[in-house]
């Protein structure tokens, strides 16, 4: 996830572990009423992979280009205002030209605030509901992405992501043109026993694992193996008390239960890195995502390139935007362009983060992108179509405004292409 403002929280590690441990059938009746208002048909075709393209039933090849909706329930107070969440979405299809919203969803609230006899969190679940049938019904691409940064903050998948995953199939299975993006920016190393210190608000540890050469605020650490991160990526194992889930393992949860969505998949060190050779998962309708590439080093670019020859690759979160934060790189009026094109030749996906003020939105100098809404965020779709753009004079310092929304906004014209 970006540097950016967050809320405080406090949350016990404890807490959110109790009681998750054991999988045991769930049956979403609670919501029942929501799903079966949808018209969306569970057996109508949907997105296939083969070899390093994602096919539409049609036969034509889909490039998800889209939106990272932002404030949403990936945070505790998702409730706060979801006239805005709705208003995002609308204009990712109305006026961003975007074929693909992504929403990242907390599996620390799916699981939170349970009434007697609940299982699962009814209001959150139905919200999310909801929040799907919004966007499918403006014909997009539904990515559900599974957070934990700004809740539990576990830095890899557990049993509970494996619950998450078990519920949103009984819900979604099938779903045509439902994404499942299996666990935000796994983050996982050696030097981390403790999760607690695992991620400091604004701070990222230097990864030992960074393929793609994202540079970050350094604190002082162990490095991990390179090698023993990537078994436990694929395949889990116990790392400081507690017990990982391999993204194999979930693929094969996943199938096993006959669910057929595409899946996502999001390498190491904050997804900055992509697997490689054995550490390729195996399995069907599989596409690698990445976070977080540096424009600066373009010779870094082709471990992209490489994979996508093979398999679908996405760059499932990107922004650009003026802030002190090292994501923020000077060379962007230059370096942008080229990357974009740099994905369109390789067939590269892309989805940009986000519709506020300072990102993806034109704002003022004193506008901080946040991770989180607000009650006096826009509520009106119109409200979110002006975009950001570079001055001549684009510097990474203390003010805010400029950024890569008007060049995404002519690259989503120019190559989205409608389901």
């Amino acid at each position: 996830m970006r540097v950016k403002v967050i809320r405080l929280f406090k949350l016990s590690l404890a807490s959110t572990i109790v009681s998750l441990l054991v999988i045991s059938p769930i049956v979403p009746a609670a919501v029942s009423a929501a799903l079966t208002t949808t018209s969306l048909s569970t057996t109508a075709a949907s997105f296939s992979v083969k070899g390093n393209q994602v096919l539409l039933p049609d036969g034509r090849i889909f490039v998800p280009e889209g939106i990272s909706i932002y404030g949403g329930l990936e945070d505790t107070d998702y409730m706060e205002n979801t006239a805005n969440l709705d208003a995002q979405i609308i204009a990712s299809a109305l006026y961003w030209h975007a074929n693909t919203v992504r929403l990242q969803v907390s599996e620390t609230n799916l699981f939170n605030h349970l009434k007697r006899g609940q299982t699962y969190n009814n209001q959150f679940l139905a919200e999310l509901i909801r929040e799907v049938k919004l966007a499918r019904s403006y014909n997009l691409a539904v990515v559900i992405n599974d957070q934990t940064e700004f809740t539990s903050n576990l830095p890899a998948p557990t049993k509970v992501t494996a619950k998450f995953w078990q519920v949103m199939g009984e819900t979604f299975g099938n779903w045509p043109y439902v994404i499942f993006d299996l666990f935000n920016e796994p983050r996982l190393t050696t030097a981390n026993v403790n999760h607690v210190n695992l991620q400091k608000k604004g701070i990222r540890l230097l990864m030992h694992i960074n393929q793609l050469n994202i540079p970050h605020h350094r604190h002082k650490t162990q490095h991990a193996n390179p090698i023993s991160m990537w078994n436990y990526w694929k395949d889990g194992g116990k790392l400081g008390g507690i017990s990982y889930i391999g993204m194999q393992n979930l693929v094969n949860q996943i199938r096993s239960a006959g669910y057929n969505n595409l899946v996502w998949v999001e390498g190491l060190s904050w997804g900055q890195s992509l697997p490689v050779g054995q550490y390729l998962l195996n399995g069907t309708n599989i596409v690698y995502s990445f976070h977080h590439v540096n424009l600066n080093r373009q010779s870094y670019w082709r471990f992209i390139g490489n994979l996508a020859a093979i398999r679908p690759v996405v760059d499932g979160e990107w922004s650009q935007y003026q802030s002190p934060w090292e994501e923020c790189y000077s060379s962007a009026p230059r370096n942008a362009p080229k990357y974009l094109n740099y994905l369109k030749l390789h067939n590269v996906g892309l989805i940009a983060w986000s519709l506020q003020a300072g990102s993806l939105l034109k704002g003022r100098i004193s506008i901080t992108p946040a991770n989180n809404n607000s009650p006096g965020d826009p509520i009106h779709p119109y409200q979110l179509k002006t975009p950001s753009s570079f001055s001549k004079n684009y510097q990474c310092n203390n003010h805010y405004g400029e950024g890569v929304g008007s060049l995404i906004k002519r690259y989503f014209n120019a190559n989205s292409q409608p389901l």
